[in-house]
């Protein structure tokens, strides 16, 4: 069922759990199980949430000593979308980025005693078992920034450090970002943007992750590439609001979540299917898991709370094309006279 080649629908599923903090045995047990399910009922396709192997305990050593596993998971999930024909969003997994060279100089030294640079990434598999693309994230919430390294700064680091490096030494570092799954240019030909699309059986796909919600500009980016769909893993929970602003409104993370789903599905003419962990209200789980297409929303058979479980969606993508016909967007933007640019807020004080 893995292909799907042609066809405006496919079946997703929808794998909402809640992983088992620092057990990432169990949780890969757990996910290989519903994916079993999820090959046996039709799914084309399925998608993991953020962290999903691990959960979100960063300040735990075990954490960052976990992400040196990242690789032998990704294999395994390699393995398993061979043997039941099935794509798959891998949801993320917190990798330990190569150390830089030490070629001497104390700044190699710096970085060769620092602690492990840590980035979270999202690989999407085929139905064959090869692995088509790699997403770092680029926005990190804020809570995140203390323990996580973003693409952005991961690239600049990288290229940095690989300049005042010998050529040896950046060839292995190449050798090491591909065998970690993590996408590398060479300093002279730097990426143009963290956001890039990979081609899959299913058509041009775009990841983001979780916090890149937030930003418009993360999916103009996909859909300036023809980008059709957009997969998005997250671990968002109610409590990512403050107190004060729970008092106001207790579901203010519920009403962002459905709210910019919609939009960003209406506003880009394309379809999101978002995954986010599952688990007891009381916990702070909000899921909200589901398919969001304009034209009709969240799509019928989507996650409307927190509970656990697996569920089989079916896109259409003839929607989307329907929109597009009716709202132009695609269309305006690769028009000579497209008159959007964006520039880094600069701060300079309150304009006069």
């Amino acid at each position: 069922m893995g292909s799907a080649v042609g066809s405006k629908k496919f079946k997703v599923a929808l794998i909402q759990m809640k992983p088992k903090v620092l057990d990432p045995e169990y949780n890969f047990a757990h996910a290989k199980s519903e994916l079993t399910k999820a090959a046996e009922g039709g799914a084309s396709l399925a998608i993991l949430p953020e962290y999903h192997l691990t959960g979100w305990e960063p300040r735990n050593p075990k954490f960052a000593e976990l992400a040196n596993d990242a690789h032998k998971y990704q294999k395994q999930y390699q393995d398993l979308a061979k043997e039941l024909k099935i794509n798959i969003c891998a949801g993320t997994i917190c990798h330990t980025a190569p150390q830089q060279a030490n070629n001497g100089t104390s700044e190699a030294k710096a970085v060769a005693n620092a602690k492990p640079t840590l980035l979270n990434i999202c690989a999407f598999i085929s139905y064959t078992g090869e692995l088509l693309g790699t997403y770092i994230k680029a926005n990190l919430w804020i809570p995140e920034r203390e323990h996580l390294t973003s693409s952005i700064a991961y690239a600049q680091s990288s290229n940095s450090t690989a300049t005042s490096a010998p050529p040896a030494s950046k060839s292995q570092t190449a050798k090491d970002l591909q065998h970690a799954g993590v996408a590398h240019s060479e300093p002279s030909n730097p990426p143009m943007t963290p956001h890039e699309v990979i081609q899959t059986p299913l058509g041009n796909i775009g990841v983001l992750i979780c916090w890149d919600l937030a930003f418009p500009e993360a999916f103009r980016s996909l859909i300036r590439q023809d980008c059709k769909i957009i997969m998005i893993p997250t671990f968002w929970k109610q409590d990512d609001m403050m107190p004060a602003g729970l008092e106001i409104n207790p579901d203010a993370e519920k009403l962002f979540l459905e709210s910019t789903l919609v939009a960003r599905a209406y506003e880009n003419t394309c379809t999101i299917i978002f995954c986010n962990a599952g688990g007891p209200k009381e916990e702070g789980y909000l899921g909200l898991s589901g398919v969001y297409a304009p034209i009709l929303g969240r799509v019928k058979g989507s996650f409307t709370d927190g509970e656990e479980g697996m569920r089989i969606v079916e896109v259409d993508l003839g929607i989307q094309e329907l929109a597009e016909q009716n709202y132009r967007v695609r269309e305006d933007m690769k028009g000579d006279d497209w008159h959007y640019g964006y520039e880094k807020i600069e701060n300079r004080g309150r304009r006069t």
